[in-house]
């Protein structure tokens, strides 16, 4: 049986749902960052869309016991915002901590804070800031931009020196803005001893660090993070009841053995190779038969919407192939 999640439409992670505190945002939805403030934390998620500012200076001025900023789930967005808003949080002495994950312009405002954490509200391997250069809207790396805005030298001084400059040089110019340079919690995530990665965005599995360059340094060596005290959000116990149990790797594959999978026709490989570069969460679910698959990504129901789907095209009981990074499958 799968987990129970919630309605997708629940489980964007934005929670606006408060069990205390007060909702701050676009009363209409859309696409506007939920801010969110529950006691002496405001909660920030979603894209950065530019009006955040004003809005996050008013909060301040009248919720004086604010003194840790949560950054939730945030692809990025506007860059002049990214920039302004952690020079606000620095000004402010305001720590901040991700939870999830927290990318480009998103990842800016984390480096704002005077002191920076992960959460442990989501599973470690979800948990991570995300640094590159600036884009246009192809996706493609404007270097005359990232120049002029002194992204480098931003940054090594938010990391309060810390920053190794030939490192901040190579991420800043990441060709593509799928590419990112992903600092995990060391001592929660590793793989191979490493939890740092640099991704070009031109891997196998593009939206995986599986496959990307392993980067020695910790989030912590380069400043980043200023501690790995874990930081617990005020809503915590709301984020973990979205999500649900996770199988355990099973040893049958590596994930990128694509002909370890138990499916009958190319077709069905093929599709496995596209989800082998689709975000996580992600996960995919194979029939009794292995004539039938489906798999579903970057929502924290995939495991749910990937064997409901799976179940109903094939009118079987199927199971899961992979979760995540991990092969779930046993052959019996």
């Amino acid at each position: 049986m799968p987990p129970k999640f919630l309605r997708r439409d629940i489980i964007r992670l934005t929670l606006t749902l408060v069990v205390a505190g007060t909702l701050v945002g676009d009363p209409r939805g859309g696409l506007a960052m939920d801010l969110k403030v529950i006691g002496n934390q405001l909660i920030l998620s979603g894209p950065v869309v530019g009006d955040e500012l004003a809005k996050i200076q008013k909060i301040l001025a009248s919720s004086r016991a604010i003194d840790t900023v949560i950054l939730r789930d945030s692809p990025g967005g506007n860059v002049p915002t990214g920039y302004r808003m952690g020079e606000l949080f620095r000004a402010k002495g305001l720590q901040t901590a991700v939870s999830g994950y927290c990318y480009s312009s998103c990842s800016r405002m984390f480096l704002g804070g005077k002191r920076r954490f992960f959460t442990d509200d989501f599973p470690p391997e979800y948990t991570n800031v995300g640094f590159h250069g600036h884009y246009d809207d192809h996706g493609q790396l404007k270097a005359k931009e990232v120049q002029t805005m002194g992204l480098k030298e931003w940054i090594i001084k938010h990391s309060d020196g810390k920053a190794d400059p030939a490192l901040v040089e190579r991420w800043i110019h990441i060709p593509i803005n799928i590419g990112l340079m992903h600092f995990y919690d060391p001592d929660l995530y590793k793989r191979d001893g490493v939890s740092t990665f640099m991704c070009q965005g031109t891997e196998p599995m593009a939206k995986s660090v599986l496959g990307c360059e392993p980067i020695r340094k910790t989030a912590l060596d380069l400043g980043v993070v200023t501690s790995l005290e874990i930081i617990k959000s005020n809503d915590q116990a709301e984020v973990r009841a979205m999500l649900g149990e996770r199988p355990k790797a099973s040893g049958y594959a590596v994930i990128e053995d694509v002909g370890k999978v138990p499916l009958t026709d190319e077709n069905g490989r093929e599709e496995y190779r596209r989800f082998l570069a689709a975000s996580l969460p992600r996960a995919i679910a194979v029939s009794p038969d292995a004539k039938f698959w489906a798999w579903k990504s970057g929502v924290f129901d995939a495991m749910a919407q990937a064997l409901a789907r799976c179940s109903q095209r094939s009118n079987q009981t199927c199971k899961f192939y992979a979760v995540d990074d991990d092969v779930v499958w046993t052959a019996n």
